[in-house]
């Protein structure tokens, strides 16, 4: 037996820790981790919850210059890489905390929504320990002779993609959506995963566009990021009596008034908890246990 496999098991865990914990941004560097895996069973036994922590599925490589285009039938299987088939195949779903969905092509966006693949996988395994879902769309523009009912088809089986989500990852408390394409889809598969979990969110990261439509955010939010967009003038959620500790304001435009965040009530109170504001580069940090906004503007009591 080598000295590896006689290290105590918090030992191997924190060095697993170390060399795994930066690296498990993407599904290519996860690969890289796996070999953990391999050093001996002791070193499997104290390193699989924390390798097995993320679930990833992401677009695959393209061709040539990466072009995306919808004129050809696409092979669904060929357009994604993912590593939930190893975390079903090793029975490892248990220690899954986080689902990341990186969609770069058209083609990726179909095969996610319409293919039957990842909807197997959800529905083979129980995914309950899940509470992170990381969403990133760059979906790039695709050929001008495309059939436009062949994107309102795909666009037709978002709601049942994101039911079949909330179904079968249903304890989702922090959601983190960026979306850089200008295809309404994107935006829309953005937002309807936002609301499927947005009575239970504690922490939210998103754009204006995604807030659309949503007249109210969740009493117990802790962390709120929002990016403005440019010309976008969508009006944000209210928030009420909340518990944020932290209150992230990225690109807002210098005539933004927090006012406008509140809820339209008597006296238009906001309980906050320790807040950090981080607005136009500026932080106001507070450990005060409450913000009143009234007629004046913003008075922090400290």
């Amino acid at each position: 037996m080598s000295v590896v496999s006689k290290l105590p098991t918090l030992v191997i865990q924190k060095i697993v820790n170390i060399a795994a914990e930066s690296r498990l941004d993407s599904l290519t560097a996860w690969r890289d981790v796996l070999p953990l895996l391999a050093v001996c069973s002791a070193w499997r036994h104290a390193a699989k919850a924390m390798v097995y922590s993320r679930a990833f599925i992401e677009s695959a490589e393209m061709g040539v210059a990466g072009q995306d285009s919808i004129d050809q039938p696409h092979l669904l299987d060929n357009n994604l890489v993912s590593n939930f088939d190893i975390i079903v195949a090793t029975n490892s779903a248990g220690f899954v905390k986080s689902i990341a969905i990186g969609i770069e092509t058209f083609a990726c966006l179909q095969a996610l929504v319409c293919g039957k693949d990842l909807k197997h996988y959800l529905r083979v395994n129980s995914w309950t320990g899940v509470v992170s879902l990381n969403i990133k769309l760059a979906v790039r523009r695709i050929s001008y002779n495309a059939d436009p009912n062949y994107i309102v088809n795909v666009s037709q089986y978002l709601k049942r993609f994101c039911d079949t989500m909330a179904e079968r990852v249903p304890s989702i408390v922090d959601i983190r959506v960026s979306v850089r394409s200008k295809l309404q889809i994107c935006t829309d598969f953005g937002r309807l995963m936002l609301e499927m979990y947005l009575s239970q969110l504690k922490s939210l990261s998103c754009s204006t566009e995604i807030l659309e439509g949503i007249v109210e955010l969740p009493s117990q939010l802790t962390k709120l990021s929002i990016t403005f967009v440019t010309g976008n003038r969508v009006d944000l959620p209210k928030l009420g009596v909340c518990a944020l500790e932290v209150l992230e304001l990225i690109n807002a435009p210098p005539n933004f008034d927090l006012i406008s965040l509140a809820t339209s009530g008597k006296d238009n109170i906001i309980e906050f908890s320790s807040l950090l504001i981080d607005i136009l580069n500026k932080r106001i940090a507070t450990s005060t246990l409450g913000i009143k906004i009234g007629k004046t503007g913003l008075l922090i009591f400290v």
